[in-house]
């Protein structure tokens, strides 16, 4: 392997030194230019850089859309392109009196290999995980019994065997607590059992026909009730403890008997999961569903009718390890310089003032105000040393703010180099590579479709419909299946998520209702706008097929999963989700649907909730009716008095928001609005599914204006201390 990797090098080498050699021979590019560009398309780039020089300069087809920053001042455009090129592994070659950058045959065939065996690693990864829930589900671990502290199980060495590191997820999420031995065992449920062990148990006890088809991509389900095509549940299976509901017991208390509640004792009747391999990444999609009694409540029907619950999730393993010792990665690694060879290159504190360049500001993304792009932090690198940067870019590299210290550059780049590989060379360049750039790739999203949209959203504070329509429809297949199931559950991989300043989310959210709405002509929306129910007989058959699938989901029914029989309850997540509320609803209230249609319906703005942003990330979201207020009819009052009963109901609200606010020092206040349309479709004979294409933007609070409203409702009555004592 070591000679292999030095072949690599030697190679590699010789055509950066070509590269070198053909464009510092052109007295045009020995320039001396200053390039300051952010998550520019290489196209973009090197027409910037062909203005300044004259010289003709373009990219393959098929590298226009890959995304540099480049942070260079006063240095000579030959020099910056053969940077450029070499941090790329990337080669030049004339072309009359051009310059094209291409990718020569022995970097595109390693990029080729390297996806190969990443691919295959994510089957072979996974089949590790099974072999090994399965050997602790089998013979759990004696001193893990009763001790919190098999919890704290270290990491695997950097180069330890990619088994281990399988091994090691496999053990950590204690797939045996979600056993019925363990809980005989223990004589009672666990207090708690979590997701993960719940998935890990099942993979150990699964069938093997049941494992080959998830190694093979195919989804697979499991159920206490099984529908066809679906697997039974194994009986030994503990449900995780959000499924089982709470159930009400008797204990005696100072010889009283007391009511008590807890987390129900047993598994519910109807529970399930499905689960399949995702498309491209290390992860499994599942989807765990159940029904549940509600105790509480005795008196109407929620104590009678069962509650249906639905968590996606993502079961994520190790496949880094597994391609670690392929060449590819052994030569960037090789290519990278130690950390500890930083010190002598980077200065230790950063320039807090430059009279040369304004200090660069970090806009907070709609993904979350606490995230900070890696092309954000190597801009400040650069303007706080001075040094020469050019980085590889995507919107989906990020950290979070409390990773970074802005004052440290070695710092920066530490926090940098844990997802990327760092060189800096004999001339000073800063030179940054992303770790696994090769599947990024496939689901970054082009900057001509982003950056329109983020200049639309700032200018107009709202995007037009069609701008959603347009962006969903270009997304491929690899793009939606990853940005679905990262935003689909209660954990929200926010660092993978592309860093965005306008509602990315209500596309990812509302996807297939867009793509359908993408399929219909420009008269079809135009009627669709006025609120009309449409029949789909009015469809082409390919927009029946969109329509068909905007009836869906990511995973099929309950209904395709269990033999449900009974009416049920159930709460709407995408109306949760877009408006922060949701009613609970009966099926047996729903009226059966007798014609398949669809419309649509506009919502105009209107203010959504109060955020407090704190300077630790952390983000509280306060709404009116986290304070029980009523505001009665005003009816035949006098206007003024109504005012002033109402002014006084709202007051405890604003009261709650201040002291939240100066909880934390230097915390901000933002009040989030919101606005948006809801897409209804519906066939028989009960298939109902709406969209909340709800977009929402938060604004910056000046609570001075709040805390007078206070004073002003603190002030007394004149009227009143006139006629007083």
């Amino acid at each position: 392997m070591r000679w292999l990797s030095l072949w690599l090098c030697v190679i590699l080498t010789g055509q950066s030194a070509l590269a070198q050699e053909t464009l510092t021979n052109d007295p045009r590019l020995q320039t001396r230019i200053t390039v300051w560009l952010k998550m520019e398309p290489l196209r973009e780039t090197l027409r910037t850089i062909s203005k300044q020089t004259g010289v003709p300069l373009r990219c393959q087809d098929a590298l226009q859309h890959h995304k540099v920053s480049i942070f260079v001042e006063n240095r000579p455009a030959g020099e910056i392109l053969t940077q450029l090129a070499s941090l790329f592994r990337y080669a030049w070659r004339k072309d009359g009196e051009a310059y094209v950058l291409y990718v020569p045959d022995e970097t595109r065939q390693q990029e080729e290999s390297v996806l190969r065996a990443a691919r295959e690693a994510r089957v072979r990864a996974l089949r590790d995980v099974i072999r090994f829930a399965r050997e602790a589900v089998n013979n759990p671990p004696a001193e893990a019994e009763d001790d919190d502290s098999f919890w704290d199980l270290p990491q695997p060495s950097e180069d330890a065997p990619p088994e281990e590191w399988s091994r090691w997820l496999a053990y950590w999420y204690r797939p045996w607590e979600a056993t019925r031995e363990y809980a005989q065992k223990r004589g009672s449920f666990p207090e708690w059992t979590s997701e993960g062990a719940v998935l890990l148990a099942l993979l150990a006890k699964m069938p093997p026909q049941a494992e080959r088809a998830l190694l093979n991509g195919q989804l697979v389900g499991f159920s206490t009730q099984p529908m066809p095509g679906v697997y039974r549940m194994p009986e030994m299976i503990e449900a995780p403890s959000f499924l089982r509901g709470y159930e009400v017991y008797e204990e005696t208390v100072d010889g009283e008997q007391r009511y008590r509640t807890r987390l129900a004792q047993k598994n519910p009747d109807f529970w399930g999961v499905w689960m399949r391999l995702s498309m491209g990444g290390n992860y499994l999609e599942c989807e765990l569903v159940g029904f549940s009694q509600n105790t509480f409540l005795s008196t109407n029907r929620l104590s009678t009718e069962l509650t249906l619950h639905r968590l996606p999730t993502l079961l994520v393993f190790y496949t880094d390890p597994y391609v670690r010792d392929h060449a590819w990665i052994a030569s960037w690694r090789t290519w990278a310089t130690p950390p500890k060879e930083w010190e002598a290159r980077v200065p230790e504190r950063a320039l807090a003032q430059r009279a040369d360049r304004p200090k660069p500001s970090f806009e907070p993304y709609q993904t979350g105000e606490h995230l900070l792009n890696s092309a954000d932090l190597m801009e400040w690198f650069a303007w706080s040393t001075r040094l020469p940067v050019i980085a590889e870019s995507f919107r989906i590299d990020n950290l979070h703010r409390s990773e970074v210290d802005l004052n440290a550059p070695r710092s920066v780049l530490h926090a940098l180099s844990q997802q990327s590989w760092l060189r800096i060379d004999e001339s000073g360049y800063v030179l940054r590579r992303v770790q696994w750039y090769w599947g990024k790739r496939l689901v970054e999203l082009p900057e001509d479709w982003l950056h329109p949209l983020e200049q639309r959203f700032a200018q107009k504070r709202w995007l037009d419909l069609d701008d959603y329509i347009t962006l969903a429809a270009r997304l491929t297949e690899r793009q939606a299946s990853y940005y679905e199931a990262l935003n689909s559950g209660y954990v929200i991989y926010d660092r993978l998520n592309p860093a965005i300043r306008f509602p990315f989310v209500t596309v990812i959210h509302n996807l297939r209702g867009l793509r359908f709405l993408a399929a219909l002509s420009a008269s079809q929306r135009q009627r669709l706008l006025r609120g009309e129910w449409i029949p789909t007989e009015t469809l082409t058959l390919p927009q029946r097929q969109r329509f068909e699938e905007a009836l869906g989901e990511r995973f099929p029914p309950p209904e395709r999963l269990m033999v449900i029989n009974f009416p049920y309850r159930f709460i709407d997540d995408a109306r949760m989700q877009a408006l922060g509320s949701a009613p609970q609803t009966s099926t047996a209230d729903l009226p059966p649907v007798e014609r398949a249609a669809f419309r649509l319906e506009f919502a105009p703005e209107k203010p959504l909730r109060y955020e407090i942003r704190r300077p630790s990330g952390a983000t509280a979201y306060l709404s009116p009716s986290d304070v029980r207020i009523q505001i009665p009819d005003s009816g035949d009052l006098p206007p003024d008095f109504a005012e002033e009963i109402r002014t006084t109901l709202r007051r405890p609200f604003a009261e709650l928001l201040l002291k939240r606010l100066n909880e934390e020092p230097g915390s901000q206040l933002y009040l989030a609005r919101t606005q948006g349309y809801t897409l209804e479709l519906q066939a028989p004979p009960a298939r109902r599914k709406t969209y909340y294409i709800f977009q929402r933007r938060a604004e910056l609070v000046d609570v001075r204006t709040l805390e007078a409203k206070l004073k002003e409702v603190e002030k007394p009555n004149e009227d009143t201390q006139a006629n007083g004592p």
